[in-house]
């Protein structure tokens, strides 16, 4: 029985030494894993934001191509006639927005919606500005005639919510 409470005497202050000295060491690496953690998530951002800077960049820069205002006096060619000259601008507004596609990886889902409305919208008016005009008139008169109904729209634009949706989430990369 000696033995036995010997062998207690020295195994219970042993197995009380080891536990607080493992319970020490699991802390102090629990804190260190955190700590290398968020360490390794800062520089993930420090590395994406150019690139996600860059993402929004060229999202606006799309917008401002495919804005009327723009797009008009770019694609218009005085030979062309209302129905080459809606293609022209129809063609190109899908070709600004295939180059931008990758850019969606990027942003949020709720602002990508929100640009490819704007496409959508943008195309939308030059086929109904068309549709209003005879296709064998003027390049000219599509164009004074949708800047007309431009005109007298007091609201934003499509693409100038787009915009403004973009510059928006870019100010909420820089609050976190």
């Amino acid at each position: 029985m000696d033995t036995a409470l010997q062998i207690l005497a020295y195994t219970i202050p042993s197995l009380i030494v080891f536990l607080i000295t493992f319970f020490m060491v699991k802390a102090f690496f629990d804190k260190e894993y955190k700590l290398r953690l968020l360490e390794f998530r800062e520089q993930q951002i420090r590395q994406s934001l150019p690139v996600r800077l860059q993402a929004y960049e060229r999202l606006i820069l799309f917008m401002e191509r495919i804005s009327l205002n723009n797009l008009l006096p770019r694609v218009r060619q005085s030979e062309m006639t209302v129905a080459q000259f809606r293609a022209a601008l129809i063609s190109n507004v899908n070709m600004e927005y295939e180059h931008n596609l990758s850019q969606q990886l990027y942003i949020s889902p709720k602002t990508w919606e929100v640009v490819k409305a704007a496409k959508e919208e943008m195309k939308s008016i030059i086929n109904r500005n068309a549709m209003e005009l005879r296709p064998d008139a003027s390049s000219i008169d599509l164009s004074k005639h949708i800047i007309n109904k431009m005109a007298e729209q007091e609201e934003d634009t499509a693409t100038q919510k787009a915009i403004l949706s973009l510059k928006q989430e870019v100010m909420m990369l820089y609050e976190r």
